[in-house]
């Protein structure tokens, strides 16, 4: 498996389990990474920071790391440095290639995984020198991102130009399923989302009440996930001036580049405090925090299409820790939490109209014990054991 990430993202962790559970051996090739915390896991094997790499490409990608802990990752200083480094320093199609190569050269695969359009190129290229198979997981809509006009045509160029070689294709719902069927006239795209394991519910707590000295009358909304640009968050802050309900509260859980601003605007809010920041946890933490909230919050906005087909990994989460959602009225955010009477979807594109959804949410106590009693059916049919199966049948089928 080939990846760009540096902290492995948990659809290629439960899938690298579950193919192990069925018999293959695993290897995953991501980024280097400086995070000690991180490097816990044999199967994976960095790139970069050896002799097999250097050059302007490493240069490129040291440069990307130290400014990635300064900046907001989508925001508007870094989205211009990328694509100034993408149409001047390194070409889009060869920069993983270069970093890549030299490693996976090592291995002798009989498949191939692309995890997501910047790895697809190299491993096409892996596969091709190798006999293997090739699988390209599509984590998102990747060309149709907030990136320059010139940036989203090279990636559709490259998806255009290396997705008909593979041999299996899936990606994380049928809206995306369904688009890169249509632009490039594939018979099949398989469907395997990014539900979270349900075989263990964590215990209802009260986590964040105790850490913050709250009163148990408290109704907590949690958002968690990274802090960056372009996830509607100054908004969600904001909103906590407007909310008439004074026993709401907003926990933001995670690390990022806004949060000095997000911070700077909670202690402008004149009263007592609403909102509370938490640090990033351990995934393997993950869910025992999030089961202690009274909701979850998905404040999303369709600022591109790749966003407004989106269904994040904190829908997932919420949905495993049997938390109520509250959701933008995105069409695969709206179809798993009103289809399945999980939660409110509703229009936040404004501080005063999340505001109104936050109160609408908790204003009737007998709904929401509806919501989390449909939960529980919930939980056991969208989970990671019921996704493995449909991964394991695209593997058996490339046997």
């Amino acid at each position: 498996m080939l990846t760009a990430d540096r902290q492995i993202d948990r659809r290629i962790l439960l899938q690298a389990d579950s193919l192990e559970k069925a018999g293959w051996q695993v290897t995953i090739l991501a980024m280097k990474d400086e995070d000690a915390d991180r490097r816990g896991d044999s199967r994976v094997v960095r790139v970069g920071g050896g002799t097999e790499v250097g050059g302007l490409e490493e240069r490129v990608a040291d440069g990307y790391r130290q400014l990635a802990r300064r900046l907001p990752m989508n925001g508007p200083v870094m989205r211009l440095l990328k694509a100034l480094a993408w149409r001047f320093l390194v070409d889009q199609e060869t920069f993983h290639a270069r970093l890549y190569s030299g490693v996976a050269s090592r291995f002798a695969p009989q498949v191939v995984v692309a995890h997501d359009l910047p790895m697809l190129p190299v491993s096409c290229q892996v596969a091709r020198a190798r006999g293997a198979r090739l699988v390209y997981d599509s984590h998102e809509l990747y060309s149709e991102q907030e990136f320059p006009v010139r940036e989203k045509k090279r990636w559709a160029e490259i998806e255009e130009r290396y997705i008909g070689h593979c041999d299996a294709v899936m990606t994380i719902n049928e809206s995306i399923a369904g688009e890169l069927a249509r632009r490039h006239a594939l018979r099949q795209v398989h469907v395997v989302s990014n539900a979270e394991r349900a075989s263990d519910p964590p215990p209802r707590s009260r986590r964040f009440h105790e850490l913050f000295g709250l009163p148990a009358t408290r109704k907590l909304l949690l958002f968690q996930g990274g802090l960056s640009a372009n996830r509607n968050l100054q908004a969600l802050v904001e909103a906590m001036r407007h909310v008439t309900n004074p026993d709401v509260v907003l926990v933001i859980l995670g690390d990022g580049a806004l949060q000095q601003n997000l911070m700077r605007e909670a202690r402008s809010q004149p009263g007592a405090q609403r909102v509370f920041f938490h640090p990033a946890v351990p995934q393997h933490e993950l869910l025992t925090h999030t089961a202690a909230a009274d909701a979850g919050v998905i404040p999303y906005q369709a600022t591109c299409l790749n966003n407004y087909f989106c269904t994040p990994n904190k829908l997932f989460e919420f949905i495993a820790a049997g938390v109520p959602i509250l959701g933008s009225d995105l069409p695969e955010i709206s179809k798993m939490v009103t289809g399945r009477g999980i939660g409110l979807v509703g229009d936040m594109g404004s501080a005063r109209a999340i505001a109104g959804l936050i109160d609408q949410l908790f204003a009737d106590d007998d709904r929401v014990a509806v919501w989390r009693e449909n939960l529980q059916h919930t939980r056991k049919a969208v989970c990671w054991e019921a996704e493995e199966g449909k991964l394991l049948a695209i593997y058996e089928a490339l046997e």
